[in-house]
């Protein structure tokens, strides 16, 4: 029951092959200037974008050099990434971006040989509004919670459970729940009067740059640790039977360490307990807006899950405006009762 998306693939490694020469050449020196302060992920990134562009300026556009595009061809390339692959706003905008950074380094680099190029992407390609695509899924805590004990008492998957917990607890996303390891966790180590783990060493999160953002990670300690324990102890097993040696807290049957493909597998099972659309990110909006619930303030989540600013707090605090705690209304409440005992 995954997220609804429409996606259509239209390139392959026989059409990547019949690229213009020099719009190849060009690609290559920019994913090498990317390289030196990009994370892997984003180079990816970068790669596949510029892949669907020249895809369809390949089949649609005459196999036209880069340099020579004019502002209506790169309209018309959006209006078929709309039209024809459906994209989100949010897609729309990452390709944007990208050919604007690919427009900026041609400018920057080789204006010596291209004098009258200019990125006209900012200007010529107006941003979509930004309509939600896919439904989203705000667990409750009763859904977590039962999910929980469905996975330690009926399935007996005490892995499964911890990694819920971590995920659900931490808010950490799911490329950086297996940056978690025994050697990082220490119940001893608290923040916040006791009731939040904080990990001994920083972990590589999401951020600007090749290394990333290095941040400590803090757990809801009571919430976690119970499961983490449970788990340490049939962990220790699968390691002796297969002879393995190292601190990776989720793993494999054979005790390698676990990938995200292997953790994703995991959550299949979770959806189909759930009834609704399961997607790791999904833990991330519940931690946020289930602190925001029980009364805890937007300065103190935004120190816990490590952001610079208030903006992604907005958005990942799902509550609605009749939801939320306002302080303000006993000053109405004040108000209407000093009224009714002066009539």
């Amino acid at each position: 029951m995954g997220r609804k998306t429409y996606k259509k693939i239209i390139t392959s490694d026989e059409l990547i092959q019949q690229f213009n020469p020099e719009n190849i050449k060009l690609v290559n020196r920019f994913l090498k200037d990317k390289n030196m302060k990009c994370s892997e992920g984003t180079i990816n990134g970068y790669k596949s974008d510029l892949n669907i562009f020249f895809t369809w300026n390949l089949l649609e556009n005459d196999n036209k050099f880069f340099v020579d595009i004019r502002k209506i061809e790169f309209s018309d390339f959006f209006s078929y990434g709309i039209e024809e692959l459906k994209w989100s706003p949010k897609r729309f905008g990452r390709l944007k971006s990208c050919l604007s950074s690919f427009s900026n380094f041609i400018e920057n680099y080789f204006d010596d040989i291209y004098p009258s190029f200019r990125n006209v992407i900012l200007k010529s390609i107006d941003n979509l509004m930004n309509n939600p695509v896919r439904e989203k899924t705000i667990l409750l805590e009763d859904q977590v919670d039962g999910l929980l004990k469905y996975l330690k008492d009926e399935l007996k998957k005490p892995q499964e459970a911890c990694l819920l917990a971590l995920a659900a607890n931490s808010g950490a996303r799911v490329s950086e729940l297996l940056r978690f390891n025994t050697s990082i966790i220490d119940e001893n180590n608290t923040a916040f009067e006791g009731m939040f783990l904080e990990t001994t060493k920083q972990i590589k999160t999401k951020g600007f740059g090749k290394q990333g953002k290095l941040l400590h990670k803090y757990i809801i300690k009571d919430k976690f640790l119970p499961y983490y324990k449970d788990w340490l102890t049939e962990r220790e097993k699968i390691m002796t039977k297969n002879n393995k040696e190292h601190d990776a807290i989720f793993i494999k049957s054979n005790g390698e360490p676990a990938q995200v493909s292997t953790v994703r597998s995991w959550s299949t099972k979770w959806e189909k307990y759930l009834g609704v659309p399961f997607y790791f990110h999904s833990l991330r909006h519940y931690l946020v807006t289930n602190l925001t619930r029980i009364g805890m303030e937007s300065d103190f989540i935004i120190e816990l899950v490590g952001w610079s600013s208030s903006d992604m707090y907005k958005v990942y605090n799902d509550l609605t405006a009749k939801e939320r705690k306002w302080k303000s209304l006993d000053k109405l409440k004040n108000h209407v009762v000093k009224e009714e005992s002066n009539e």
